[in-house]
Order: C-alpha cells, then sequence, then structure tokens
C-alpha cells in the first residue's frame, strides 16, 4: 500500500521537479523561479484511482484467505502498478524506471534468502563432515592396528615353519646318513601325510612321546579285546540265542496249558473224593455212588466257579517256578558281590546294569560304586557304572530317574567326558530336569572356549525342554545368538521384567541394542522401555556398558537418538530421567547428560499442556 500512496501523490501532481509539456515528462528549471501549480485531478482519475484500489483489496483478501505465499502478492502489486503506468501515460517513464528498481529489488531479497537457505545446509554438512571424518580416521586406525597384528602372526607363524623345515630337513640327512652306513638294505619308512590325532607337530616328532603313545595304544588294544571276549558275542550267537528263547517260550505256554487243565481236573477229582468219601460215611442206599458224585459235581459248579481263584493262588503259591526265580536272583547278586569285592568294576557293572527286573539298577548299587576309591590316572568305576546303565536302556526299556541321570552326568563331567554327555542326550536316555541344566551351565565356568562352546548348547536344550525360559535365554545370549533369544522370548511370551532378568544375567551392547531398537520400533509392545533398559544397566555392576549405550545412542549409531529415544517413551517417570542424567553427569558425559535433560524437560511440558487441555 505504501507504494500505491506514493503512485497516487505523482498522479495528484505533488511530484517535485518534473512538470508536463506536450504529453512529456520533463524536468523544471532550477533557476526560474517560478513556481509550478500541479494540476487539478480529474473526476475520473478519482474514479479510476478508487477502482484500482477496490481491485487491490480484493485480491490481498483473496490472497489471505487462501494462505499463499508472498510472491503472489508481489504480482497482485505489480499488475496494479501496470494499469497505473498504463493510465497515467505523462509520467511512464519514470513510474516504468521506479517498477524495474523494485522489481530487481525483490529479486535481489529473494535470491539473497535461497543463498542463504543452501548457505545454512552447507554449513550443517561441513558440522557434520567433522563427526565422519574422525569416525573414518578411527575406523583407519582400528585396520592399521588389525593389519599390524595379521603381520605379526605372518611373521611367528613364517618363523615356525623355517624351524620346521629346517628340522625336517636335519631328519631327512640324519636318515639319508644312517642308510648310508648300513650295508644291509631296509624298508623304506614313509612320512606321514597326516598329523597323528591328540598329538601336536611337536610331539609328533618327539621320540619319548611316541614311545609312551604307542604303549598307551598297546594297552587300549589289549583291553579291547579283553572286552570283546568277555562282553560282547558274535550277532550269530545272539540270533540263536533268540531262537532258544522263543521256543523255550513256546514249550513253557504250552506246558502252562497242560497246568491249567490237570487244576481244573484236579478240583473236579477233589470234589468227587469227598463225595465218595460222605457217601460211605452216610450209608446212602437211595443213591448209587456215580449217581451221588454226578449230584456233588453238579452241585458244586457254581460253587466251584468262586473257589477256583483261591484255589489258583494256593497253586501259584506253591508253583515251583517261583523259587527257582528267587533263586536265580540271589545268585545274580551274589555274582554281582563277588565281581565287585574282585575288583572287576568294569565286569560287574555291566552285570549291574543287565540285572533282570531291574533289580541292581538302584540308588544303592549306585553309591556302592560312588564310594569307591580309585589312585588319579585309573578309570572310575562310577562312570563305568554309569554308561554301562545308560547304554542298557534300549535293551532293558528303562530310563534313569531325574536323581540317577544327575548322577551319571556329573561322573562323565568330572571326568571330562563331554562327549559321553552329548551322546546321551542326542539319544534320549536320560531324564532332563533343571539341575541338570545348572550342572552343565557351571560346568563352563573357567573353561576353554571350545568347552564352553560344546555345554552351553546342551544347558540350552535341557532348559527348552523343562521349560526354564530365564535360563535357556541366558544360553543363547553367552552363545551369541541375541537374534534367536528375543525370538524365544517372543514365543514363550517373556514380560519385561523377564527381559531385565536376561540382560542383567547377560549385560551385553548387542543385547541392549537390540532391545532398544525392539522397543523404539513397538514402543507399546511386551519388550523394555529405553529409560528401564539404561537404569537397569547403570544401577548394577556393569556401569560401564549404560554409558557406552548412551554414548552410542547419542553419537547416532543407532537408527534414533537420544531425543526420538526419550519422546518415545512416555512411561517412565520424571525421577528415573534425573537418576539417569545425573548419572552421566558423574561419569563425565555432559553433553549426554545435556541433551537428556533438554528432551526431558520438553516432553514433560508438552504433556502438562496435553493434561490442561484434557481438563
Amino acid at each position: 500500500m505504501e507504494i500505491f500512496s506514493i503512485f497516487r501523490l505523482k498522479i495528484a501532481g505533488n511530484l517535485e521537479g518534473y512538470f508536463v509539456h506536450g504529453g512529456k515528462m520533463l524536468p523544471k528549471r532550477p533557476d526560474s523561479g517560478k513556481r509550478v501549480l500541479p494540476p487539478i485531478s480529474s473526476d475520473g482519475e478519482k474514479l479510476f484511482v478508487k477502482q484500482v484500489e477496490s481491485n487491490l483489496q480484493n485480491e490481498l483478501i483473496a490472497l489471505e484467505s487462501s494462505n499463499n505465499s508472498e510472491g503472489e502478492k508481489y504480482t497482485v502489486y505489480r499488475n496494479a502498478f501496470s494499469e497505473v503506468i498504463e493510465h497515467v501515460s505523462a509520467y511512464k517513464p519514470l513510474l516504468t524506471a521506479i517498477k524495474a528498481e523494485y522489481e530487481s529489488c525483490i529479486e535481489t531479497i529473494q535470491r539473497g534468502q535461497k543463498e542463504a537457505f543452501f548457505l545454512s545446509g552447507k554449513v550443517k554438512a561441513m558440522a557434520a563432515e567433522q563427526n565422519t571424518l574422525t569416525l573414518y580416521q578411527k575406523r583407519a586406525d582400528e585396520l592399521d592396528q588389525k593389519i599390524a597384528t595379521v603381520k605379526a602372526d605372518n611373521e611367528r607363524l613364517r618363523s615356525e615353519l623355517n624351524a620346521i623345515s629346517s628340522s625336517m630337513e636335519k631328519r631327512s640327512s640324519l636318515t639319508q646318513l644312517c642308510q648310508e652306513e648300513d650295508p644291509l638294505p631296509k624298508k623304506k619308512l614313509s612320512m606321514p601325510t597326516k598329523h597323528i590325532p591328540g598329538l601336536t607337530l611337536e610331539e609328533s616328532t618327539d621320540v619319548q612321546r611316541l614311545r609312551k603313545e604307542l604303549n598307551n595304544l598297546e594297552m587300549m588294544l589289549e583291553n579291547l579285546k579283553s572286552s570283546k571276549t568277555k562282553q560282547y558275542k558274535p550277532r550269530w550267537r545272539k540270533d540263536e540265542l533268540k531262537q532258544h528263547l522263543a521256543s523255550k517260550s513256546k514249550a513253557k505256554d504250552h506246558v502252562s496249558d497242560q497246568n491249567q487243565q490237570f487244576k481244573a481236573r484236579n478240583l473236579k477229582l477233589q470234589v468227587a473224593l469227598d463225595a465218595l468219601r460222605a457217601y460211605y460215611r452216610d450209608h446212602q442206599d437211595t443213591m448209587t455212588p456215580a449217581e451221588f458224585v454226578t449230584l456233588a459235581l453238579t452241585r458244586s459248579a457254581s460253587k466251584m466257579s468262586l473257589k477256583s481263584q483261591d484255589t489258583t493262588s494256593n497253586f501259584e503259591d506253591d508253583d515251583p517256578t517261583k523259587e527257582r526265580e528267587a533263586e536265580l536272583l540271589l545268585e545274580y547278586i551274589e555274582q554281582f558281590n563277588d565281581l565287585f569285592e574282585d575288583k572287576h568294576y568294569s565286569e560287574a557293572a555291566m552285570h549291574a546294569a543287565n540285572s533282570p527286573k531291574g533289580i541292581l539298577r538302584n540308588p544303592e548299587t549306585l553309591a556302592r560304586f560312588k564310594a569307591v576309591q580309585v589312585k588319579p590316572g585309573n578309570p572310575s568305576p562310577l562312570l563305568m557304572y554309569c554308561e554301562a546303565l545308560v547304554a542298557s536302556v534300549p535293551a532293558v526299556g528303562i530310563i534313569p530317574d531325574a536323581e540317577t541321570s544327575l548322577e551319571c552326568v556329573k561322573a562323565a563331567l568330572s571326568e571330562d567326558r563331554v562327549d559321553l554327555v552329548t551322546h546321551w542326550l542326542a539319544r534320549d536316555r536320560l531324564t532332563l530336569s533343571e539341575p541338570l541344566g545348572h550342572l552343565l551351565y557351571n560346568y563352563t565356568v573357567d573353561k576353554p572356549q571350545d568347552v564352553v562352546l560344546q555345554c552351553l548348547p546342551l544347558a540350552q536344550t535341557v532348559y527348552v525342554k523343562v521349560g526354564a525360559h530365564i535360563q535357556a535365554a541366558v544360553c543363547m545370549c553367552k552363545q551369541g545368538k541375541i537374534q534367536a533369544m528375543v525370538e524365544y522370548g517372543q514365543t514363550a511370551k517373556f514380560s519385561q521384567a523377564t527381559y531385565l532378568g536376561v540382560l542383567v544375567a547377560c549385560p551385553s551392547v548387542p543385547l541392549a541394542e537390540l532391545l532398544l531398537q525392539l522397543s523404539y520400533d513397538d514402543p507399546g509392545g511386551a519388550l523394555v522401555s529405553f529409560a528401564d533398559i539404561v537404569y537397569q544397566l547403570l544401577r548394577s555392576e556393569h556401569h560401564h556398558i549404560g554409558l557406552e549405550l548412551l554414548e552410542r545412542v547419542q553419537t547416532g549409531l543407532l537408527a534414533f537418538g537420544l531425543k526420538d529415544a526419550v519422546f518415545k517413551d512416555k512411561k517412565t517417570k520424571n525421577n528415573v530421567w534425573q537418576s539417569i542424567i545425573k548419572s552421566c553427569h558423574e561419569s563425565g558425559l555432559e553433553e549426554v547428560a545435556l541433551e537428556l535433560l533438554a528432551a526431558v524437560t520438553v516432553l514433560n511440558t508438552i504433556q502438562k499442556a496435553q493434561e490442561e487441555l484434557v481438563s
């Protein structure tokens, strides 16, 4: 409107220093000394000015209602200015020059705004470039360290290889020298193409170590030969015994049928004998003895069915096979005692494991083997019994109970026989329990990495089958299977407290980052919130993991920043946030503490405003 007011003054003749002559605009003469009066505006010009002002006001109102940009407002004023210039032809050159200057000024301002926006983006990019360069430099330093480590390992391996090559050359030269000195032809020794299992390269070239290993192998061979003759029989012998057992079982069934027939006949004869005794004692004259016996058999038919069960039990009590079976069991137990007292523990273990009706598969037998004291380095009698007990499960059909299974695993682990436990669990020959999982898990403490990688999956399998979900999740985290643990937790419907328990039991930055990412993606789910994860880690003895997690979130290594994490977490109370901020401040993370404080302050302000609006 200011521009239009200027135009209006120009039209009214208030422009100083110019006058109109012959339809042209000419400057006044400064030294004329005469004052030129402005022309009086006509009614037509006043009507034109009012019309232009009315159109200008209507278009500005339309622009304000439609929320258009400032550029369109400039267009409205330019069009109005053009109408004025076209109408006032006397001032057209001057007004056209003024319009050109204003348009040039507006374009300069707009171009300056665009350049300022571009420069602000460039400044931000240059500020972020410093962090990127720092990260690249850090990564380059790490790669340099790894390269130096690899070069050092290569040098060490090269020196070891040279030493081995020199020793092999010396050995071949000595062998060649001995062959030249000895005129008798000897059998050429062939060098092994593979390492001897269980021996290192240095031990494979040590004569004393090889002799000791040879003695051990010869002893193992003798034990295998002895076991072959005493414990094992050929398959054809097993088939022959099966056929013999089948024929004996068939004969037993036939004899049992005959026995039942003889019992029924004996009952009838007993009734007939009692009837004849009564007949001759009472001197019956009305019937013959045969008729009296028939009548007695008929009358006792109903009673015989009731007494048959008691009579059968009496006959079974007198069955000689029962006594024979008891005698065999006593002989079996005596034979076991003899083997045990003679310290033939291997044979005694097999004897007890295959005992009839499992009479020796009991805790008392296990306690006897457990009480045996042996010298270090000798085979454990308890482990022999446990091996025989588990190996005989398919034949006997009885799986050891939970307590016996636990003792078997203890015996195997005391001898570092993880392979035995793996075999037993793979064949489902043990009764699983939570204490068994604890035993396998605790066995990994202070053990080499290969033992840990063997026992943790076994413990995980036991925990999963018995339903100990938290322990199973901890085993997965110990193995680095963090994604599998989260999927297992979702299947088992873990609560937030359960996830926190797993995190505290097995704290690590990758686990915390994964839980953070999942809770950020699903803030209303069952996973742990950002504040709970950080708060629990800062309160525990793993304080540094919580601080490292905050630094990684603050530096943008995750998919979200501290501000986003705080805004997503709307359930955490203010005192928890203040405790986290205080821990960051005390640990020297000033930037993290400041950013958290700003985000929490904004979040509290928004929540209060929402509560006031609702109320």
